[in-house]
């Protein structure tokens, strides 16, 4: 199949490693992403994403030398290069509270987090709840994750009204599309309705959960899983000004040569829009998703050239 441009799949992927299913410990999560920092996936890799809880001692993680090199650190000449904690550079990190979070924890975690020049504040992310656009949050950009059902609209609403008023920070939606104890999977057309009801008031959706494989697919063991290819056609297909009815025949696509086609036929001002539109999605590993676009030739490998793998 054709390769799809890079720019579908630059700042795509957020390193949510701490959180559910992967729950990857907070020190290998750190060394986990200073990798992906550094590989030939650098590009598709958004911030590390953690809870507001887990900001103390990530910041104390991100002033350390790299802990993949524990076991080998750097050496020149012979002698061990103490510069390398030195010149560690600021870990981008994310502060992701789940709703309910008491708005008092993710301040002072946002706060502890921007006044820190070990770790690069990228954004925070936080429930919808009343008053929210009053919390204080000392970061670039502040998302707001939606619920479902009749207040999804005000939700919306709410954040294009704060993007319209504010220059800074910017102000994004964000959706679950996995299914947790307290959240039933989305279909395919109730997450087309959220997709439409975003783009049709300009404000940039965030999605997270679910989002592990590049085409729409039934697990074994989680069920029902919405592609990272369905959705980026989706969103494509919503700016276009396409009917729920077609979104959600898109999200339930299974065939990635149609989805492909889509993706293939967009402008670079489409790409450009669509990335707007959808910024970025919280994935538990990162490479997953990364993999199965390259086994299906939609994206290029480069360390595949030089004998490395994900």
């Amino acid at each position: 199949m054709p390769a799809l441009t890079r720019a579908l799949f630059r700042g795509l992927f957020d390193d949510a490693a701490v959180f559910p299913p992967g729950k990857a410990p907070l020190d290998l999560a750190v060394a986990s992403h200073r990798r992906l920092r550094r590989g030939p996936w650098s590009d598709l890799i958004g911030p590390l994403l953690l809870p507001p809880q887990a900001i103390p001692a990530a910041l104390d993680l991100a002033g350390l030398a790299d802990l993949r090199d524990a076991e080998n650190p750097p050496v020149h000449d012979g002698e061990l290069d103490e510069g390398d904690a030195r010149s560690t550079p600021a870990l981008d990190i994310g502060i992701a509270a789940r709703p309910g979070t008491a708005p008092a924890e993710v301040e002072r975690a946002a706060h502890l987090a921007a006044d820190d020049s070990r770790v690069d504040l990228r954004l925070v992310e936080l429930g919808w709840q009343e008053r929210w656009e009053h919390i204080q949050l000392p970061a670039p950009a502040v998302v707001v994750e939606v619920p479902r059902g009749t207040e999804q609209a005000l939700a919306v609403t709410e954040i294009a009204v704060a993007a319209a008023e504010r220059e800074h920070p910017a102000y994004l939606a964000k959706y679950r599309t996995g299914a947790t104890e307290t959240w039933a999977w989305p279909s395919e057309r109730e997450l087309a309705r959220t997709i439409q009801a975003a783009v049709a008031m300009d404000v940039p959706l965030k999605l997270t959960g679910g989002l592990h494989h590049a085409v729409r697919c039934d697990t074994p063991d989680a069920g029902p899983m919405h592609g990272v290819l369905n959705v980026l056609a989706t969103f494509a297909q919503a700016r276009a000004g396409q009917p729920v009815s077609a979104l959600a025949t898109t999200l339930a696509e299974r065939e990635p040569a149609t989805l492909i086609a889509v993706l293939a036929a967009l402008s670079p001002q489409s790409v450009e829009r669509l990335r707007a539109d959808f910024p970025s999605y919280g994935c538990c590993t990162v490479t997953e998703p990364i993999g199965e676009l390259v086994a299906l030739g939609v994206l290029t490998d480069p360390a595949a050239l030089e004998g490395d793998s994900l």
